[in-house]
């Protein structure tokens, strides 16, 4: 095979371009047709499968055509949440859950566009993967879009926070770190308004009460932004803890608060939520070495923890983006791998494989990955990058 050229990073999620957004999110399950089956048996079956399965998406698409509504055939209106919650069911197999007191508008509907407003509260929504519609719920400090996705979004007073489980959404605004942000499954934003006072933040144990449990279970991993974090108002002689301040976007100061010797004695015994959030405070507040010990403290005491692949990804992406450590790099991926990264995920941490391996020297161990992304991903967003760089003689 030939020199590798990279860094491959180069390539890998530069865009907001709407167009190149949509061509990603429509192409990542794509592969290429399966290899023909020596039996004639096996071919008839594939074959009557394969035509089932195209009638059933023609006859879909033509039942979804018009304008969505509730799943029992009912125009869609307005839904205010009673304190239990409630879980709305649209035509299309779509779902919106609405927490407690969660006020959700819908605006707009037709056959390629749903447009809707989460006027106050928390909500899950989960749309329908390859659905005719592009989705669009404004939330007031940021407008998420998706084409089928499982995300939420809590919206307080002065703040938002969207997390993704399932797919990608991009969240734009003025709020937003460069008026756009592209989230992958694992990873969270929080956006909050320039001028927002303490005062307007929610104490943490009414927080805690009304925060959604799939939300708390997508806590992002490696990509927590908050959009102009209110630094503005001094610590009192008891202050706020580390983590109110880091809920605050207060990074330097709940660091400040740490130190490095805070964050190892913390990172030693907490539980993965915080592991998460001590990882947070010290990469965004400048100091990224320090991340690496809660994330490694997930790895070797929570390995069994559903969240524990997003944090060797995490740990992958800081130690070879940051860091500079690839060797260190390609052992976290390699690991996010066999954890099982979630589907969303993992074309990305292939190529970062491959891109880490080649910044490390190891050339045949590139290869390797090379060959192992091209045989999973053939028509994968950085095949082309591959195959170019990593094409045998």
């Amino acid at each position: 095979m030939s020199r590798l050229q990279f860094p491959l990073g180069e390539h890998l999620e530069k865009t907001h371009d709407e167009s190149a957004l949509a061509r990603i999110w429509q192409g990542i399950d794509a592969r290429y047709p399966r290899r023909r089956a020596r039996r004639a048996p096996a071919i008839a079956l594939l074959s009557t499968l394969t035509l089932a399965g195209a009638v059933g998406a023609f006859l879909l698409a033509r039942r979804d055509a018009g304008p969505l509504r509730f799943a029992d055939g009912r125009a869609l209106a307005g839904v205010v949440a009673p304190a239990g919650g409630a879980l709305v069911q649209l035509s299309d197999g779509s779902r919106v859950e609405l927490f407690g007191g969660a006020r959700f508008e819908p605006l707009e509907s037709s056959g390629s566009l749903f447009v809707a407003v989460l006027e106050s509260g928390s909500a899950g929504f989960d749309v329908r993967p390859g659905g005719p519609r592009r989705w669009r719920i404004e939330c007031g400090l940021a407008t998420v879009e998706v084409v089928g996705t499982h995300f939420t979004c809590d919206r307080s007073p002065g703040r938002l926070r969207v997390g993704v489980q399932r797919g990608a959404v991009l969240v734009s605004g003025e709020r937003v770190p460069d008026r756009a942000r592209r989230l992958a499954a694992g990873e969270t934003i929080e956006v909050v308004e320039a001028a927002a006072a303490p005062a307007l933040a929610p104490p943490a144990a009414a927080q805690a009460a009304t925060q959604p449990a799939a939300e708390v279970a997508a806590t992002e991993v490696a990509a927590t932004e908050l959009a102009a974090p209110d630094r503005a108002a001094p610590l009192a002689a008891s202050g706020p803890s580390w983590r109110e301040l880091a809920r605050r976007g207060r990074h330097d100061e709940a660091f400040a608060a740490l130190g490095s010797a805070g964050i190892r004695r913390e990172a030693r015994r907490l539980g993965v939520q915080d592991l998460f959030a001590l990882a947070d405070v010290a990469r965004l507040s400048g100091h990224p070495a320090d991340a690496e010990a809660p994330l490694a403290r997930i790895l070797s005491d929570h390995v069994s923890d559903p969240q524990a692949s997003l944090a060797a990804f995490a740990l992958g992406r800081l130690e070879l983006d940051t860091l500079g450590r690839p060797d260190r790099a390609a052992g976290a991926l390699a690991r996010a791998l066999a954890l099982g990264i979630p589907q969303s995920l993992r074309e990305d941490v292939r190529a970062r494989l491959v891109e880490a391996h080649a910044r490390a020297g190891n050339r045949r161990a590139a290869e390797a990955a090379a060959r192992d992304y091209l045989r999973e991903f053939p028509g994968g967003r950085y095949a082309a990058t591959i195959e170019s760089t990593a094409a045998a003689h």
